[in-house]
């Protein structure tokens, strides 16, 4: 099926849209905008925030300590996707904040909140605002005095955005915070713990099978965890898998911790790059041999199901849909697809060599910032792709086609590349497209 979609938008920094050609080394002229730069928000940003990841933590209640401006998001979301019985909001008024007073009001909210719970959480977390950040309070008092009267950990998060583009920005911090409750496991077992990525991975991955031809796992998820008991088995664990950069600052605090290493192997897509990862886990675990040939081939299959229905429809992925957006584009166009935009504002350091080859095979494949001031004026009148892989990306060209792949959710290996691939498939071959809109809707995203 031929394209349709026609890119007439303006190119250049000015314009948050620049050819990978033309960024060369200079890529801060896109990427790594500072906390300082006026950020523009599409209606499809959002997704997993700082309150959504921590309550993964299972039997957990979270006390949100903020203006209400600062909370009013969260609080929206927290009904929006079911959580709205697990979340508590203390706001505070200025002269609360320029008094220091609102530490007296915690004082008084968590015994009230302890008392009239059920069932009883078996953790709590306060999670505080950056203004937090600015008047640097010390809860380690308030923290032990809560944990001596209760006898359940309390830990405190932050949802502080002025730390992003920093080297603990608000999702490795939450995640790393949420692991602190973890405590040292009697003794080690074969299976292997899975941080950074929000759900599970997907139960037909071919890891779960390669790792038990070697003697080892199964792979556990927090998400896997439906008690604070089950969650404590993830101290157990033979190693860390970190899959997504969320996870990084957890996994080096559990290696402090507890002991347990890691080793950092973020989604991939292309062949390379998957083999890579393999190689790291192989040697993480001790020169262990992991196979992926079936898979490989089955991803092969997947590519040629969806080359069949797509033809040369022109693609947008965005970073929405994974952390690995230029080599999922990278595979893509190794393929024979026609990927013609990337919608990414960082490149991360794992994504480099993707986005040199793109650079060298792909020159006039445009790189676009999400956040770019420019976005809130010039979303396109008519599609500048045909179909999207991400929401972000579904939005800021228009297409008509967005494939609902999200945050790498169930994704790992040459299964997750066949996964986007059939997923691709089936959102082109829809004789009626789902709406962005109600995908949004539905998927719990709120601005």
């Amino acid at each position: 099926m031929s394209g349709t979609a026609r890119d007439d938008a303006p190119l250049g920094a000015a314009h948050g849209r620049v050819r990978i050609a033309d960024l060369g080394a200079d890529t801060g002229r896109l990427f790594d905008e500072g906390a300082g730069c006026l950020h523009y928000c599409a209606p499809t940003h959002g997704g997993w925030g700082v309150l959504r990841t921590a309550l993964l933590v299972p039997e957990m209640y979270v006390l949100f300590v903020c203006p209400a401006a600062c909370g009013r998001h969260g609080a929206i979301a927290a009904f929006e996707q079911g959580q709205k019985d697990r979340v508590g909001y203390l706001c505070i008024e200025d002269d609360e904040i320029v008094l220091g007073s609102y530490e007296d009001e915690i004082r008084k909210t968590v015994p009230l909140l302890m008392e009239r719970l059920a069932p009883r959480p078996k953790a709590f977390m306060i999670v505080v605002s950056c203004i937090d950040d600015l008047l640097g309070t010390d809860y380690a008092p308030m923290v032990a005095d809560f944990e001596a009267a209760h006898g359940i950990p309390f830990r405190v998060g932050r949802m502080n955005p002025i730390t992003m583009g920093s080297g603990l920005p608000p999702q490795r911090r939450i995640q790393r915070d949420m692991y602190d409750y973890l405590v040292p496991a009697p003794e080690r077992d074969g299976s292997i713990g899975l941080i950074g990525p929000f759900l599970p991975l997907h139960a037909e991955s071919e890891l779960h099978g390669m790792l038990a031809r070697a003697g080892l796992g199964p792979i556990r998820h927090i998400g896997d965890c439906a008690t604070f008991a089950e969650f404590q088995r993830l101290a157990a664990v033979r190693l860390n898998l970190v899959t997504r950069p969320e996870g990084i600052a957890a996994a080096e605090t559990l290696q402090k911790t507890l002991g347990t290493p890691f080793v950092i192997a973020p989604v991939a897509f292309s062949e390379a790059a998957i083999g890579a990862r393999y190689a790291a886990i192989a040697a993480a675990l001790g020169g262990v041999t992991l196979d992926p040939s079936a898979a490989r081939e089955e991803a092969e299959r997947a590519a040629t199901r969806a080359h069949a229905v797509v033809g040369d429809r022109t693609l947008a992925i965005d970073s929405t849909a994974t952390c690995s957006p230029f080599d999922l584009s990278r595979a893509l166009i190794e393929r024979g697809f026609a990927v013609v935009e990337v919608v990414a504002h960082q490149l991360p350091a794992h994504e480099r060599p993707a986005f040199d080859w793109l650079a060298a095979n792909a020159p006039d494949l445009i790189i676009s910032s999400p956040i770019h001031p420019a976005r809130s004026w010039s979303r396109p009148d008519r599609p500048t792709a045909d179909i999207a892989i991400g929401f972000s990306a579904g939005y800021l060209t228009a297409a008509p086609v967005t494939v609902p792949i999200s945050f790498d959710e169930g994704l790992f290996g040459f299964h997750g590349l066949a996964t986007v691939l059939d997923a691709l498939a089936a959102s082109a071959a829809a004789a009626r497209p789902e709406a962005l809109e109600d995908m949004v809707r539905a998927y719990g995203l709120v601005v």
